[in-house]
């Protein structure tokens, strides 16, 4: 398995609002569930590896809790993956793939790239002028 690169270090939280964070993901899988069960508000929290390197996080009844909202973005970054259409409800994370015991994070490019994949609209942030 090659190495993650060094600055595939982030998780990208997708909210039902449409609301999303990029935050720090831990290189520590134990870390990392805790960091999901304290967004998710539960201890039951489960995987699904949409794409070698990718990975979206629900809590465990997160397809089947109707009385969350739907996640739209979530629903529409599984559909793109091509398994069976699935609907998610509550808060959502995607990180990156398993590597040896724990999950890589994604780069900024990754996140930026799974936010159009979402349908999230989100401004391309401008180079900086070197003058």
């Amino acid at each position: 398995m090659p190495e993650p690169r060094s600055d595939s270090r982030y998780a990208l939280i997708l909210r039902p609002s449409g609301s999303f964070d990029v935050i720090d993901w831990p290189t520590e899988l134990a870390a990392g569930l805790n960091l999901l069960a304290r967004e998710f508000n539960t201890t039951g929290v489960a995987t699904f590896s949409m794409w070698p390197g990718v990975s979206l996080w629900t809590y465990v009844d997160a397809m089947m809790h109707r009385a969350a909202p739907l996640n739209r973005s979530a629903v529409n970054i599984h559909s793109a993956s091509g398994y069976h259409p699935q609907e998610y409800y509550g808060t959502a994370a995607i990180t990156g793939g398993p590597q040896r015991y724990t999950y890589t994070g994604l780069t900024l490019d990754g996140c930026y790239e799974l936010l159009k994949i979402a349908g999230i609209d989100v401004p391309t942030m401008p180079k900086p002028r070197t003058k």
